[in-house]
């Protein structure tokens, strides 16, 4: 359900909360690059561009989400002591979007992978803001999903303030630092962009897991599919 964004903005003020976040893999996040905005999986595939493949995507169609764009209120790559499970690159956007009133907002109660047929509409999202604030405590961050509802174009990237890459501390295959390969690759396709280009930044993690799960906890080819470009001879989708 479509919440009015002026209520939406003004909540979130009070609420502490200054940025909304978007996690994908690298191949994904240089589709956004390249496009100049955030697209929803929906409609990168009606243009037939690149994305890697997600275990929700089954989920998303079939409960009509596909063609939405998903947003975090939190790093949860901060907000959690480990990476992000959607990805290593991160797009970190100011909230003011908002206040143009251009977009339509919806906010889950619950992330659609546990969602069922039998759930109302009401089960599903927020009614209103009054809703949302008047339960705010009630769900665990990372069940208020805010979604951009099908909103069939590129958006968000003039309001991106950063471009913050995971550093994994990996090598594959011997001889492939993630680092590298990805730090390059995102290098190469910002490089037409500037202001792009200067706001990507490496995260150093302290006291977090990442590093170890990516060593130790996450296969070779997961890690190709999220790291490396699609150019990239190991991409895997």
């Amino acid at each position: 359900m479509k919440l009015d964004n002026q209520e939406l903005h003004e909540l979130l003020v009070k609420k502490g909360v200054t940025h909304f976040h978007h996690a994908n893999s690298l191949a994904t996040a240089i589709t956004f690059i390249e496009e100049e905005g955030l697209l929803s999986r929906g409609d990168v595939e009606k243009e037939d561009l690149i994305q890697t493949n997600q275990s929700s995507d089954d989920d998303d169609k079939d409960f009509d989400v596909w063609d939405d764009i998903f947003i975090d209120i939190v790093d949860l790559h901060g907000y959690f002591p480990r990476q992000n499970l959607y990805g290593p690159v991160l797009f970190k956007f100011n909230i003011d979007f908002l206040l143009d009133d251009d977009l339509d907002i919806w906010v889950t109660k619950n992330n659609p992978i546990y969602w069922n047929h039998q759930l109302k509409h009401s089960d599903k999202y927020f009614k209103s803001v009054k809703e949302l604030r008047k339960s705010w405590q009630d769900y665990p961050t990372q069940q208020k999903m805010f979604t951009i509802r099908k909103p069939d174009r590129p958006v968000l990237f003039d309001n991106l303030e950063k471009i913050i890459l995971d550093n994994p501390k990996v090598k594959i295959h011997e001889d492939i630092s993630l680092r590298k390969e990805a730090l390059r690759a995102l290098k190469k396709a910002t490089r037409k962009d500037k202001s792009l280009r200067d706001i990507i930044t490496l995260r150093e993690c302290r006291n977090c897991f990442c590093h170890d799960n990516y060593l130790n906890q996450i296969p070779v080819e997961d890690l190709e599919r999220l790291f490396l470009p699609a150019w990239h001879e190991d991409f895997r989708y």
